[in-house]
């Protein structure tokens, strides 16, 4: 093996990921995860992320108030999400009411 031939540890393991679409997909699982540092404490205790499939964010949300809020906030949602990704991830949001609160407030 040559010299040149060494790829370091990070840029291969990144590769590999972006090779196997699992990168958009850890991505996606970190706005999930993080989903209160993103958006707010205000929004994230009347939302919780569900899923994200096929550039889709599904979002459960406490009542139709906040449907109609955040509905009316997505291109702003959207696009924090996409620069939090680094990359398009989301395209559209689904709201679905039906957030039972586990968090008091």
């Amino acid at each position: 093996m040559k010299k040149s031939d060494i790829v370091p540890l990070k840029a291969a393991l990144e590769k590999f990921l972006e090779d196997k679409t699992w990168s958009k997909k850890i991505k996606g699982y970190q706005i999930i995860h993080n989903w209160e540092n993103l958006v707010g404490k205000e929004i994230s205790q009347s939302s919780q992320p569900i899923k994200i499939e096929d550039k889709c964010l599904f979002l459960a949300v406490k009542n139709n108030v906040w449907a109609n809020e955040l509905n009316l906030r997505k291109g702003e949602l959207i696009q924090k999400i996409n620069l939090e990704a680094g990359e398009e991830i989301i395209s559209n949001i689904l709201f679905k009411v039906s957030y039972s609160q586990s968090k008091g407030s």
